[in-house]
């Protein structure tokens, strides 16, 4: 299930990740088990979130280093460094929201 959609959308996802990554992620009871959400799956939707934005947005600044910062988000979450990892996503969202 695609939850980015658009730019708006992605907005509202990296919010949504922030608020419950890496483990907090509500459980759908709607959803099969292989479709929760989980770490790596909102993480490979804000993949697609920055593709959107590269497509659509190509003069942003910065955007060059927007999946570098979306993989040190991930690499903080994995190491357990889940406040650090939040903030990079506060980086992420700040670079693509407020140039």
């Amino acid at each position: 299930m695609a939850h980015v959609k658009d730019i708006d959308s992605l907005y509202n996802f990296i919010g949504y990740v922030v608020l419950t990554a890496p483990d907090r992620f509500p459980r759908r009871d709607y959803l099969r088990e292989d479709e929760q959400m989980t770490l790596e799956k909102a993480f490979e939707e804000l993949r697609r979130g920055i593709d959107l934005v590269n497509s659509q947005s190509p003069d942003l600044p910065n955007a060059d280093k927007l999946s570098g910062v979306l993989e040190d988000a991930l690499a903080l979450y994995r190491s357990g460094e889940d406040i650090r990892g939040a903030h990079r996503l506060n980086d992420l969202e700040a670079m693509i929201f407020k140039g």
